[in-house]
């Protein structure tokens, strides 16, 4: 009798677990995940550099995702073909010449939104096509990656740029996140040697992101 009662008791056990386990698998299945929409801006803050008319950067698209990123992970598969991979999700794709220094003083520029999952994102990245870049200065001069002198942009036919924030762009689920991508024009080149007519610039991106 005592052998009777140990067996039914395991009967029972494992019925229970099995009850568990697929309640388990249901609910999993039956829970969709909750979407909201990322806009995405772009602006500029006031550049010091008075002999400069023009920064034309030609911006091909805005990524992010919800991992954090640093420099050399934002421009490691920036190619187009690439965009999906890593957890990046495309938010952008103006493929438009930008003069950044028609966006200052709280000018923006929409470049596009996206439908994105519900959550907390701390990766961003700005690719953009270094061929199609220059900087025109007042007297007429323009600078490209390849004129002499030059202005020095990122190697390759597309570069991602590591996109900086505060805080995390937090998505609420059936709301609009506006983000503002900052570039800080000011800070992102480098004069080369002493005169920048004969020597050009050098590149070195400073791009910020808030929530509007």
């Amino acid at each position: 009798m005592t052998t009777n009662l140990i067996r039914r008791a395991a009967t029972f056990t494992a019925a229970v677990g099995t009850l568990a386990l697929l309640a388990a698998c249901g609910s999993s299945d039956s829970t969709a995940p909750a979407y909201g929409t990322l806009k995405v801006q772009l602006t500029d803050a006031p550049f010091s550099v008075d002999s400069i008319s023009k920064v034309d950067i030609f911006v091909v698209r805005v990524d992010g995702r919800i991992a954090d990123v640093d420099s050399a992970t934002a421009a490691k598969g920036a190619t187009s073909d690439s965009a999906s991979i890593n957890g990046w999700k495309t938010l952008a794709t103006p493929n438009v010449s930008v003069n950044l220094l028609s966006y200052q003083n709280g000018q923006t520029l929409a470049l596009g939104q996206a439908s994105v999952p519900a959550g907390s994102y701390q990766g961003f990245r700005l690719v953009i096509d270094p061929s199609k870049s220059s900087i025109t200065l007042k007297n007429g001069i323009v600078f490209t990656s390849t004129s002499t002198p030059s202005a020095s942009f990122p190697s390759g036919a597309t570069s991602g740029i590591k996109i900086q924030l505060t805080s995390p762009v937090v998505v609420a689920a059936n709301g609009t996140t506006t983000m503002v991508v900052d570039f800080d024009v000011a800070n992102s080149f480098v004069l080369r040697g002493n005169s920048l007519a004969l020597n050009g610039l050098l590149f070195k991106p400073v791009i910020r992101a808030t929530v509007k």
